[in-house]
């Protein structure tokens, strides 16, 4: 099943826009702040804001539109 989550993980990745999945990671993964994360894209600290915010939207649209939805990926 975690194999599977992964997959789905990757994909709905791979549908985003690029500067949005950059934002999430960098928010998400490397724990950035809005600023940090603006000065490494490049934009303004209040866009990657709002890109932060409707990249997890897009991600939460992106999986449950999936096959299995979003089953397996809440504990």
């Amino acid at each position: 099943m975690r194999g599977e989550v992964k997959t789905r993980l990757a994909k709905a990745l791979d549908e985003m826009d690029a500067t949005d999945r950059e934002v999430l990671a960098l928010r998400h993964f490397e724990q950035l702040t809005n600023a940090e994360a603006a000065r490494v894209v490049g934009i303004e600290e209040r866009a990657a804001g709002k890109r932060y915010l409707r990249a997890l939207a897009r991600l939460r649209e992106i999986l449950s539109e999936l096959p299995g939805g979003l089953t397996g990926l809440r504990p």
